[in-house]
């Protein structure tokens, strides 16, 4: 194996990355939809927008793999920004730089790998839009052009802020380290404590400006049966899933976190009762819209959800809105399940 050789622009490209604050934030729909596009657009089981951090590659938004980072010592994409146009390898498992690589010979098995790199606004190159397959192939040119665009896409949205300014003013204030502990490993959001002060600094907010704000509690139905019946393996895949399902039926703003288990909890800021209950159907059917691929096979998974909606004029703890919204969940759950009480 050969490892990657630093750019000659390294701390340059290194200052450039961390003062985008991105490492380490929660995934985002925004660009979930490009490795989405990009796995079908080319049939792969694995497509990553991955960030080359100094000792590793970090992934912010990751299809077809369950981890979110990997070192860079073992990077294909480590490679791939050292030159200006895409990197790709036909069959790893015979190329010199790769063929005893753990990424080769273990999960995930790359055999083919194509990388076009993700530039700064200085030209400096972040991490690379990239896909990854199981079998050796090549790209015609056309194809390669196609990736190129993807990335490109990829780019803009890099130097995009989309988050709610309670959410930024979160990453703003931690280094990476403490960004990191602030969200969930297993599914990319943000995890209980993130998100409850999130929610803090949002009913602050909306008392200031007198707007109304609402919270939804999130549940997968009968989750304990898929975990008892499949495995908790599958039971995870479900979670990663459903977490990302919740954020596409979500606005850019609003928040979204793993509250514990399969319970999640969703910050809806300016958002009155009428609009939460269109985002609460929204999100039940995001959910149970198809089914779950799980290990060797596809789960019906379906969730209930509870809504509660502060008053805009009338003051309200982040408890209550919680404990509201978990009180109209369990109604949701003993009035038979996938469905929305508010």
């Amino acid at each position: 194996m050969i490892e990657p050789g630093t750019p000659e622009d390294e701390s340059r490209r290194l200052a450039a990355l961390k003062a985008l604050r991105i490492l380490d934030t929660p995934a985002e729909e925004r660009f979930d939809r490009i490795t989405r596009t990009a796995r079908k657009l080319f049939n792969v089981p694995i497509a990553l927008i991955s960030l080359v951090d100094g000792d590793r590659q970090w992934f912010k938004s990751c299809q077809g793999l369950a981890v979110n980072e990997t070192s860079r010592s073992v990077s294909f994409c480590g490679h791939a920004i050292l030159q200006d146009e895409p990197l790709v390898v036909a069959d790893a498992a015979s190329d010199p730089r790769f063929h005893d690589n753990p990424l080769v010979t273990g999960d995930p098995t790359i055999r083919f790998y194509a990388g076009c790199p993700l530039r700064a606004p200085d030209g400096s190159k972040l991490g690379t839009l990239c896909l990854i397959g199981r079998e050796p192939r090549t790209l015609t040119g056309e194809e390669v052009a196609s990736l190129q665009d993807l990335a490109a896409w990829a780019e803009g949205e890099v130097g995009q802020v989309r988050l709610g300014e309670s959410q930024l003013a979160l990453i703003r204030e931690r280094d990476e380290l403490r960004r990191r502990a602030m969200v969930d490993a297993l599914t990319q959001l943000w995890n209980r404590g993130a998100v409850l002060e999130i929610l803090r600094a949002e009913v602050a907010r909306a008392e200031r400006q007198r707007h109304a704000i609402s919270v939804a509690m999130v549940d997968g139905d009968r989750f304990k049966e898929i975990n008892d019946t499949h495995g908790h393996p599958a039971g995870d895949a479900v979670l990663r899933e459903m977490a990302q399902r919740l954020r596409g039926a979500l606005r850019p703003y609003d928040a979204v976190g793993r509250y514990g288990g399969e319970e999640f909890i969703v910050v809806l800021p300016d958002c009155g009762a009428t609009a939460a209950r269109a985002l609460g159907e929204r999100l039940r059917e995001a959910v149970c819209a198809t089914p779950f691929e799980a290990g060797k096979g596809s789960l019906a998974v379906t969730a209930s959800v509870g809504l509660a909606t502060s008053e805009p004029a009338k003051p309200v703890e982040p408890d209550a809105l919680v404990a509201a919204a978990d009180a109209a969940l369990y109604r949701a759950k003993k009035g038979g399940r996938n469905r929305v009480e508010s």
